[in-house]
């Protein structure tokens, strides 16, 4: 499995299907509005710190909104392993019979979401707390360890189940059965995961740090960030599927640089 040849390979793929980028682009204009409220929220906060528990009875409901949203959001972001196999094996899209595979898996998808969410948490409290403490202590040196420990928490755990989000999608496993074949995949591939792990989390931090100048600009800013960041997003979900099928063809391993 070559790197280099992955990352071009899912820019020409979205080249060839631009299409692909719709699914995620209805899902970020369904959470524009929420964060705007609460972005308008803030700021008014920040205006008049006096206001801010009125401001509380507009940030509900679109808080609901967002909690409401995840569920919608988690499923059209599943759809992407689908798509890209779909693309691979017969050279077309269709977005109806990813969406049906999606639904008849969602239940494990769901869990198996919900227990990467879980290991993260429990990786990542001792930094967050070390860092806390540096916070109330006023001590740099504590701060700067639980922000390097959160940050290596989070790459190794990237690189641990990078094929995790893939596999319960499009593998045949069970939940557990996907934890395991995703950390199997990640560690007899190390090298390249390695790297797609580094490209995903460097594009990333660059879309965040986009999405934060655009939203100096404003509201219309922040709208241009939100989907500036789908679009950064749409390419590591088509990269990630795309190295797993590469991973799982037979003498995969042997070939891997």
């Amino acid at each position: 499995m070559g790197f280099i040849s992955l990352a071009r390979g899912a820019l020409r793929e979205l080249a060839r299907d631009p299409v692909l980028f719709l699914p995620k682009l209805v899902s970020t204009t369904l959470y524009i509005p929420p964060y705007l409220v609460l972005v308008r929220s803030s700021v008014e906060a920040a205006k008049n710190p006096l206001l801010s528990q009125g401001l509380l009875g507009a940030e509900a409901p679109a808080l609901l909104a967002l909690f409401a949203l995840a569920p919608l959001w988690i499923f059209i972001d599943s759809m992407y392993p689908e798509l890209v196999r779909q693309r691979s094996e017969t050279g077309k899209l269709g977005f109806r019979a990813a969406a049906r595979h999606v639904l008849g898996r969602f239940p494990k998808i769901l869990a198996v979401t919900a227990i990467l969410l879980a290991i993260g948490l429990a990786a990542m409290l001792p930094f967050a707390a070390l860092a806390a403490l540096g916070v109330v202590f006023a001590s740099l040196p504590l701060i700067a360890l639980g922000a390097l420990g959160l940050a290596a928490a989070v790459f190794v755990l990237g690189i641990a189940f990078y094929f995790t989000p893939t596999s319960i999608v499009i593998g045949e496993g069970s939940v557990l059965g996907s934890l395991r074949e995703g950390y199997a995949l990640s560690r007899a591939n190390f090298g390249p995961v390695f790297w797609l792990t580094l490209l995903s989390f460097a594009l990333l931090l660059a879309g965040f740090y986009a999405e934060g100048a655009f939203s100096a600009l404003g509201e219309a800013g922040f709208v241009a960030g939100r989907y500036l960041g789908a679009v950064v997003t749409v390419y590591l979900y088509v990269l990630n599927p795309s190295a797993y099928l590469e991973v799982r063809k037979p003498g995969a391993a042997a070939r891997q640089e």
